[in-house]
This record gives C-alpha cells, sequence and structure tokens, in this order.
C-alpha cells in the first residue's frame, strides 16, 4: 500500500466505483439513462410489436450509454475539484429558477468595509 492512499484528506472522499463515477453519480447516470431508454424502447417494442425485443435493447443501450458516459465524464473530470458538476449543476437549476442553490453568487469587489481613510 502506498502512502497516498490513506491521507486525511481522501478519507472522507467518496470511492470511484466505474471509470470515474463515484456511487452518487453512477446512480444518476444510470437513472437518467433508464428514464430516456426504457419509454424508448417501449414504443420501438410496440412497433415492432414484441415489447420483450425493445425492453432488452433499451437495457443494452442503458449499459451502453452508462459506459460512454464514464469515458466522457471520465475526462471532463481531470484537474477539477472535487464535486464541480454538482456545484455547477445546482447553480445552472438555481438560475432556471428550479432549485435554491445556498451559494454565494455576487460579481463584483467584495470588500472589508475600509475604505482606506481616517
Amino acid at each position: 500500500m502506498e502512502d497516498d492512499d490513506m491521507l486525511a484528506d481522501r478519507l472522507n472522499h467518496e470511492p470511484v466505483i466505474f471509470r470515474g463515477y463515484s456511487d452518487s453519480e453512477l446512480s444518476v447516470a444510470i437513472k437518467v439513462a433508464g428514464v430516456i431508454c426504457f419509454p424508448t424502447g417501449l414504443v420501438v417494442g410496440f412497433l415492432f410489436g414484441n415489447v420483450a425485443i425493445g425492453l432488452g435493447g433499451a437495457l443494452i443501450v442503458v449499459i451502453g450509454a452508462v459506459t460512454l458516459g464514464a469515458t466522457v465524464f471520465q475526462r471532463l473530470k481531470r484537474g477539477r475539484p472535487d464535486f464541480y458538476f454538482q456545484q455547477k449543476l445546482r447553480i445552472a437549476l438555481h438560475r432556471l429558477g428550479l432549485s435554491s442553490c445556498g451559494l454565494f453568487r455576487h460579481r463584483g469587489q467584495l470588500s472589508l468595509g475600509r475604505d482606506g481613510r481616517r
């Protein structure tokens, strides 16, 4: 075991589960892919007259989408701080008015209230 593995700042991080996805990111990716692919698979199954084939194809597409998404997400995460994309998502939802982010979003110059005059 290397000394880097047990650093105190790494003990509370979410472990990487699958190709750069942490546990929570992997569950979100599976849910999003499932919500998109399974209804599409049902429609395709009804069009071809066999729902089981549509659902089986949707399952294969979900696995492929999660794997491809993991590869892309792994490259996007490189060099970024922890929880960077979660914060970006919260800010984007706040801008759209779908949630409140709880982060300070102020553009301008911050000061201590001192102007240098006595």
